[in-house]
């Protein structure tokens, strides 16, 4: 069950939760709210309904200090891949909001495209840097052209 499912059941605020667990009321909200906790919190939101943290189903924040350095490694990469990601999402909003709102004001797109050709330029640089486009084109793919071209099967 979810935190805000046994509160409700218990008929408790989340006030009343926050006194009774030691948590601050702001933290109790943003775990119902499906943020992640700390092991901590969720130990403390155990006790207090008196259940095993695993029957809490909370979203728990990633303890660094027991990564291994490949794990931390891993880690970094899928922080770089979500920060490239927002960025390639507020490219895909701001461009055309700025194509549009200078065609509307002057009757061309000329300021939104120059920003479009820059930014774009900057985010397909960010994504061979990210994604390793050596890969791609590496001994493998290299590989499968010359079988292709040579017209052997795969096998």
């Amino acid at each position: 069950m979810s935190v805000k499912e046994l509160r409700t059941a218990k008929a408790w605020t989340q006030a009343q939760l926050a006194e009774f667990s030691g948590l601050s009321l702001r933290t109790i909200q943003r775990i119902e709210k499906g943020h992640a906790a700390t092991a901590e919190s969720a130990k403390c939101l155990a006790a207090v309904f008196q259940v095993d943290v695993s029957a809490l189903n909370l979203v728990q924040e990633i303890d660094e200090t027991q990564l291994s350095e490949e794990e931390k490694v891993e880690l970094e990469n899928i922080r770089k891949i979500r920060h490239f990601i927002v960025e390639l999402a507020a490219f895909l909003i701001i461009v055309p909001l700025i194509c549009f709102a200078s065609y509307v004001h002057n009757g061309e797109i000329r300021n939104g495209l120059g920003l479009a050709v820059g930014w774009g330029f900057w985010s397909a640089y960010q994504a061979i840097e990210l994604f390793d486009a050596k890969a791609f084109f590496g001994a493998s793919w290299e590989k499968r052209q010359l079988d292709k071209r040579m017209g052997r099967d795969k096998k």
